[in-house]
């Protein structure tokens, strides 16, 4: 039940931190008056930050300074694409071998 409210409570405040990143100037966010705004500890600015870095949204500018990087965080979709892509791309190597080999074998004969 108190994970449920920490989880709920980290997406509104997760929500509340991307308005402001997005309303920064330049993208450019400081901590210390994000975690002002949004009337939490530091900590949890810290909690989300993590997130949003490890998936590439955010990249550290300097001290309690992280820039937004809008769009640079591949969607699901965007790795199903990549998925697709790949598995074509055996494919086509698969039949390009395989009429390599038949070429070679009709100019033995």
């Amino acid at each position: 039940s108190s994970a449920c409210r920490f989880d709920n409570s980290l997406g509104e405040l997760t929500k509340k931190f991307k308005a402001l990143m997005e309303a920064a100037p330049d993208g450019i966010l400081d901590l210390n008056l994000a975690s002002q705004k949004l009337d939490v500890a530091k900590r949890r600015i810290y909690d989300i930050t993590n997130v949003l870095e490890g998936i590439g949204l955010i990249e550290k500018q300097a001290k309690n300074h992280i820039k937004y990087k809008p769009g640079a965080a591949a969607t699901s979709r965007d790795l199903q694409d990549v998925s697709k892509i790949r598995q074509e791309n055996e494919m086509l190597l698969k039949e390009e071998q395989a009429l390599l080999a038949a070429r070679a074998t009709m100019h033995e004969a």
